[in-house]
């Protein structure tokens, strides 16, 4: 059987954390550590070393492209894929927008749950 997919999930509202964590562990693939604190996430994904990180583009106290830019200077985390979430895009704009790397694995937090997944997919095997 193969193993599940490793996800750490950062986020600041925890209803959505609680959301995401719960349907996509219901699907049987993923396993998912989900957190509300973005001044903890990098320690948290150093802990963790997930298969992939989703990060909320932002955050208060730490912008998700920011997170991700320490993420791929650090040799331990560089190689950790991301996905990033956004609320202030709607599905509809996520398809139209493209070119800057930091924007190409953008989802909107209104897409339904298969287009996670298969954002999620497509990001671990482009």
């Amino acid at each position: 059987m193969p193993k599940n997919i490793k996800i750490v999930l950062i986020d600041d509202d925890q209803d959505l954390c609680d959301l995401l964590t719960m349907e996509l562990t219901a699907t049987g693939r993923f396993q998912v550590t989900a957190s509300n604190q973005s001044e903890t996430a990098l320690a948290l994904i150093k802990t963790e070393r997930p298969d992939i990180a989703i990060l909320d583009i932002n955050m208060p106290e730490i912008h998700g492209v920011e997170l991700a830019t320490t993420l791929a200077q650090d040799p331990q985390t560089a190689d950790i894929p991301i996905l990033y979430l956004s609320g202030m895009v709607s599905p509809e704009e996520v398809s139209r927008i493209g070119g800057d790397h930091a924007l190409t694995t953008l989802i909107s937090k209104q897409s339904p749950i298969p287009e996670l997944i298969a954002a999620i997919d497509g990001a671990l095997h482009p």
